[in-house]
């Protein structure tokens, strides 16, 4: 079993830090997402995601900042909460796809 299941995920969205971190916070409040906890000035949120039958659920620490590119990147570090994490990976990594793809829908909109 794996001790530490925390996994991290960083993509780049077009625009700037500020709509970026927008469509982030329109994508979260507008979500199944529990315990939401801004820190504007940071441009950084972190939030639970629900349970399954097989996990206790998540926590999420996501952030927008500029990558090395030069471009916003949204980061996020997802750790399973107690119960079974070595049966998260592939639920985490599905749930960062859709939310990802949220992002990317809404950066275009804001």
């Amino acid at each position: 079993m794996n001790a530490n299941a925390q996994q991290k995920f960083d993509i780049a969205v077009p625009g700037t830090v500020n709509a970026v971190y927008g469509a982030v916070m329109k994508v979260v409040e507008a979500g199944p997402y529990k315990k939401v906890e801004p820190v504007h000035a940071m441009k950084m949120v972190s939030f639970r995601t629900g349970g399954s039958l097989m996990t206790w659920g998540q926590r999420w620490m996501v952030q927008v900042a500029i990558g090395i590119d030069g471009q916003p990147h949204v980061s996020a570090t997802v750790t399973p909460r107690i119960g079974a994490a070595q049966f998260d990976a592939a639920r985490i990594a599905k749930l960062a796809n859709t939310f990802y793809q949220k992002v990317g829908i809404a950066a275009e909109t804001v």
